[in-house]
């Protein structure tokens, strides 16, 4: 087939698809959020809001729910979904012996106000962020820096940092910190790195900015918008009414603003990092330095310009701005204002090839024509402002559909970073409006939103089987149980380390990168690491271009691109690794160690054993079944010549491994 009959046909197909699509003014989620009531539906779908517009979906469909989870399921979801840890054993007995009717409240507070909340949660953002401690050009070089945006990130989560301004702070952390107190500059300045970390092509310094740029545009549009950008950086958006004038003129704002870069196989130093000291301190300390050696700044300038004696000269400079005190503060990955330069279309998204000027601006269908831009700086401060307008339709629905879809293993909307018109619509519109509008009203806080979730029955059902349900509804789309998920990645390792008392609960601080006067990395010669850790999953050094083995092998997040939902598949190798691998063994014989080392005889180290894995006691079958394979065992161990002294730890090793890589442990219920 000839070329230009393909094109042909793509035009059409184009065409087609665009005349197909839905009309931007009557679209759901462009539309202002709804004020609307907590349908009523009488019993026994009870007083919670959440419950009544849930009850209210299920009677139109012809649904019946499942009765409520027990305790020790209620225990075990609400420890895996806040902090993502099993609960000790003396916690489970007390909360299982604890009926009065304010327990479950108690346990919420406990585990909301638990350091390892942050952690659990950050882990959430931060695979929206594409996070990774690599630059991800051709050679990935290090970015040693990287870790404090990742600690912002689980800090704010901790302090219940209102979303609004968490947003706020990762698009314009740099301007809201030179405006405030001096000693708060350097968090907020960190808080950017959610733009520094763009991923970075090619080998030179910042090559092709403009793709930087579109990193950028693509996350921020994806994670806090609901919304995909990148169609329209070469033509108006197929599908959404974000157009090329829209695109650019978001475009602006960063094209104003001053990046990072973390080094490059043609250049192997950093440049542009930002220092992490308020201006109004550093400013005054710089002019003092300069000052004082000016005369002799100058002197070299000259020789260098006129040759003379330039590889000492040169080097006598470069010494003189490295001790500087900007350059010898503390550098953060970080971005801030840039020079103002004039934005134009890049037809067919081509740089060199310049369309219309375009002023920075915010999409024309969203609002943007009421959006004043300052003509001075970046503009991203009134950019942040818009974005968490309680007037922009979007921020707040897509982020209450995350929480929601981090409780149920389901999002309301099931496409959460595609709100657009290709997306799907929301299963319970209604409920959607609603918790958004109440997420506004409480202050933006995430903790108000995962106590409202908890504590309505929706959450809180079992999730048992039934037959006519299933028959009418059998995704579970109208929640009428709760479905069953598997742990992921890292609270599969963090707990098996916490149950082989291995866990380091401390925040460890840089990684052990090499030096940097060391790295000579290459498209050839690449940065590839991996460094042994025992502290939390979260604090794992991750790189864009060589996956964590183990992350990679429980589909951890892709750390090139904001991940909305992980891939739930199980494949082979996953079982291989729970019955091969040295680091289950060794969690394995820790585990036994903890319980040889507890007092009792043989059925009280079971019964243990079954509260610190599965926060349940061994039902009769189970402890007789344990109590023979434990005996059997030991008679093997004998036979094969083992001594006497080696055989206990053995055989509760070999024990302790079969509950740690049961489907009941790697399951939450």
């Amino acid at each position: 087939m000839k070329l230009d009959i393909v094109i042909r046909i793509i035009c059409l197909l184009l065409i087609g698809a665009a005349s197909l699509r839905a009309d931007p003014a009557t679209h759901w989620a462009f539309a202002p959020v709804r004020m609307v009531s907590p349908p009523e539906v009488g019993d026994p779908a009870g007083t919670h809001p959440i419950d009544r517009f849930i009850r209210a979906r299920q009677l139109e469909q012809g649904l019946e729910p499942v009765g409520p989870a027990d305790r020790r399921t209620l225990l075990r979801r609400a420890y895996f979904d806040l902090i993502g840890l099993p609960p000790s054993p003396e916690r489970a007995r007390a909360f299982l012996a604890d009926d009065s009717p304010e327990a479950f409240e108690h346990l919420l507070g406990e585990l909301l106000a638990s350091p390892r909340y942050g952690e659990r949660w950050g882990r959430h953002w931060l695979d929206l962020a594409r996070y990774a401690d690599t630059a991800g050009e051709n050679s990935d070089f290090p970015i040693p820096q990287a870790h404090l945006y990742r600690d912002y990130v689980i800090d704010a989560f901790n302090d219940d940092m209102p979303y609004d301004r968490f947003v706020r702070e990762q698009i314009a952390g740099d301007i809201l910190g030179r405006q405030g107190d001096p000693k708060d500059y350097a968090g907020k300045l960190v808080a950017t790195g959610f733009l520094a970390q763009a991923k970075r092509f090619g080998t030179g310094d910042l090559q092709d900015l403009h793709l930087i740029i579109e990193d950028t545009l693509d996350t921020m549009g994806k994670v806090i918008l609901g919304l995909g950008m990148s169609c329209a950086r070469c033509h108006d958006h197929k599908h959404d009414p974000t157009s090329m004038r829209d695109y650019y003129g978001l475009y602006s704002f960063f094209q104003r603003t001053s990046y990072p870069f973390p080094g490059g196989e043609s250049v192997r130093e950093q440049r542009y990092f930002k220092p992490a000291v308020h201006p109004a301190v550093l400013g005054p300390a710089d002019a003092a330095y300069f000052a004082k050696h000016q005369v002799e700044i100058d002197r070299l300038k000259e020789l260098v310009q006129a040759k003379r004696d330039p590889k000492s000269n040169q080097e006598r400079l470069d010494a003189i701005m490295a001790q500087s005190p900007s350059r010898r503060a503390p550098q953060a990955y970080a971005v801030s204002d840039g020079e103002v330069a004039d934005t134009y279309i890049h037809k067919l998204g081509n740089p060199r090839s310049q369309g219309a000027k375009v002023n920075p601006g915010v999409p024309a269908f969203l609002g943007g024509h009421g959006v004043d831009i300052a003509a001075a700086g970046s503009g991203r401060l009134e950019l942040a402002r818009w974005l968490t307008s309680p007037d922009n339709p979007l921020t707040a629905r897509v982020m209450v559909n995350r929480i929601w879809q981090f409780h149920f293993g389901r999002p309301i909307v099931p496409t959460p970073s595609n709100f657009g018109l290709s997306g799907e619509a929301p299963t319970h519109p209604d409920l959607l409006d609603w918790l958004s509008r109440r997420f506004v009203e409480s202050g933006w806080s995430i903790k108000a939103m995962h106590r409202l979730i908890m504590t309505s029955r929706t959450w809180q059902r079992a999730n048992d089987h039934h037959a006519a349900n299933a028959a009418r509804d059998s995704a579970n789309a109208f929640y009428w149980r709760f479905d069953r998920r598997r742990l992921d990645a890292e609270a599969i390792r963090d707990s098996m380390l916490q149950l082989g008392g291995n866990l380091d609960l401390e925040r460890p601080g840089p990684h052990p990168f090499p030096p940097a006067d060391k790295w000579r990395f290459s498209a050839h010669r690449q940065f590839k690491a991996v460094y042994p850790s025992n502290h939390r999953s979260v604090y794992l050094m991750v790189q864009r271009l060589h996956p964590h083995p183990y992350l990679a092998l429980f589909n951890g997040p892709d750390t090139s691109t904001t991940t909305a939902e992980r891939d739930r598949s199980m494949v082979p190798l996953q079982a291989l690794f729970m019955s091969n691998s040295g680091f289950v063994a060794e969690q394995s014989r820790g585990l036994a160690e903890t319980l040889l080392a507890g007092a009792g005889d043989a059925e009280a180290r079971v019964r243990d054993a079954h509260l610190r894995v599965f926060s349940r006691p061994p039902t009769a079958s189970e402890l007789r079944r344990a109590l023979d394979y434990l005996d059997q065992y030991g008679r093997l161990l004998a036979e094969e010549g083992v001594k006497a002294g080696e055989r206990p730890g053995l055989a509760w090793a070999s024990y302790a491994k079969t509950l740690i890589t049961a489907n009941e442990f790697l399951f939450v219920d």
